[in-house]
């Protein structure tokens, strides 16, 4: 008798907090929309899945996600004894990591290998950052798709921006760019993160080797899915398609944001002390700043920040992280003398060192605009909750972030760029006036509700464009 194949979905993230928290989430999804004998498997290394299964545990649809470690030694790739993802990580060391996760292929190959000789009919869906994986699915007779953590027009941009390193291709004494693949598309120098205006270097060619790397294997892909939705990003979609090429279908299935459990929750006590301030608050008063779990303003940038701050008396929750070159005393030299003490005693702020329950804090009615650096988790977090954004962006596809943001969306004002040492300080009077503004424009609120009410409508029962677009990835995948 015939051995009956069993469906299986592994899943394979890159371990930088946002890509594990989309893919975790793409998880959840296909757990809930997927028949109950379809297996699903997140895969990665030993602490990585320990932490994955850890933020699992609270939410019931990941109760039947399975998780396998693959066997992985920091130490073997110059990396610390217990680093496993980008969390405890100074950016310049990403690439480490990055390298050492392309190591990882014999080991994936030998456990897809082992289920297909167990009939299990594989179909493996992979951050962009490790699309290596397309070649063991070949190998192996299995499907692929690579899945795009960030938004359309981000991932297009930047895409472009890496195939045509190092040559880009600057004009107007070097101040903007005019993409090739996309001459609708202008970009000033300010818009760049510095690893594509640094210099030759021999560690700058081993980046831009393993991104052109990356690229050639994304394009033998069976599937491209972006965690966006199809009515807020035309344009982004269609560079996508165009990047891609018409052989591959783009299906956008977002917006996939996480819903306050596993990895955003905290200790009961410090939850339960930030909503406790929250709920003395005002409805729509509170200013909510977080630049990311690993960026940080400078700090002459965070003295001018707090200034504003205080000359405003606008009550505010910041995600507190020091730059990367002081140390923990180092507080006193980016803030004014006594800042902390005196919004603490004035009920008027809280600074969280370190962690934050980002979407707790969003989802609360006291919360009226966020400062953030618009990484796209944190973009579609803000606006599933109706709350207008200050941008501030850092690095990667931020700027492309704010830029859609603000000119087609008209949910953000843009605020500053980047944390490098030779850009413009904004100055506290500056940054006042950007927050209040976007504290009381009621229009740009209204139209921010507008944007969370289409989020909504994209998973609507009657099959709208997120719904659809997965059902297709379903049917194409052989997954029903």
């Amino acid at each position: 008798m015939a051995t009956t194949s069993t469906k299986h979905v592994l899943l394979f993230p890159f371990p930088g907090q946002g890509h594990l928290a989309a893919l975790l989430e793409v998880a959840r999804l296909l757990r809930r929309a997927l028949p109950a004998d379809v297996k699903i498997t997140i895969v990665s290394t030993p602490r990585n899945v320990a932490a994955l299964r850890a933020s699992s545990s609270a939410s019931p649809s990941s109760s039947v996600i399975s998780f396998h470690a693959l066997p992985f030694v920091p130490a073997d790739h110059g990396l610390p004894a217990d680093c496993e993802s980008t969390i405890s990580l100074p950016l310049p060391a990403f690439l480490l990591l990055f390298e050492a996760f392309e190591s990882l292929e014999p080991a994936f190959d030998a456990y897809v290998s082992g289920l297909v000789e167990d009939k299990d009919d594989c179909v493996v869906i992979a951050d962009v950052f490790v699309a290596w994986t397309v070649r063991v699915a070949r190998r192996r007779g299995c499907g692929h798709a690579i899945l795009v953590s960030c938004g359309a027009l981000g991932t297009a941009i930047l895409h472009a921006l890496w195939k045509n390193m190092p040559a880009l291709p600057f004009h107007d004494d070097g101040q903007l760019l005019r993409l090739l693949e996309h001459p609708e598309v202008e970009l000033h120098r300010s818009q760049l993160s510095q690893v594509f205006l640094s210099g030759p270097s021999p560690g700058m060619d081993r980046v831009t080797a393993y991104m052109h790397r990356q690229i050639r294997h994304g394009y033998l892909t069976d599937a491209v899915l972006v965690n966006t939705v199809e009515e807020l990003e035309p344009t982004g979609l269609a560079m996508v398609h165009r990047t891609i090429g018409s052989k591959v279908p783009v299906w956008p299935i977002g917006a996939l944001v996480r819903d306050g459990s596993g990895s955003d929750t905290a200790p009961s006590e410090t939850d339960a002390a930030v909503m406790r301030w929250l709920d003395s608050q005002q409805r729509a008063s509170v200013l909510y700043i977080s630049f990311g779990p690993q960026n940080s303003i400078l700090p002459k940038q965070m003295m001018e920040l707090a200034t504003a701050l205080e000359s405003t008396g606008r009550p505010f929750v910041w995600a507190f992280r020091l730059p990367a070159a002081l140390d923990v005393d180092g507080a006193e030299e980016c803030l004014p003398e006594g800042f902390e003490a005196r919004a603490s005693a004035a009920s008027r702020g809280l600074l969280l060192h370190g962690w934050a329950p980002q979407v707790r804090i969003l989802a609360h009615v006291s919360t009226g605009a966020f400062l953030s650096h618009c990484g796209w988790n944190s973009v579609l977090e803000s606006l599933t909750h109706g709350v207008p954004i200050v941008g501030w962006p850092l690095s990667a596809e931020q700027f492309y972030n704010v830029k859609m943001l603000a000119e087609d969306w008209g949910a953000c004002v843009e605020l500053a760029r980047g944390n490098d040492p030779e850009s413009p300080v904004a100055e506290s009077r500056e940054v006042a006036e950007v927050i209040e503004t976007v504290m009381g424009d009621t229009a740009m609120r209204r139209r921010v509700v507008e944007v969370r009410e289409l989020m909504k409508r994209a998973w609507a029962e009657d099959g709208r464009s997120s719904r659809t677009a997965l059902g297709e990835f379903f049917t194409a995948m052989q997954l029903h």
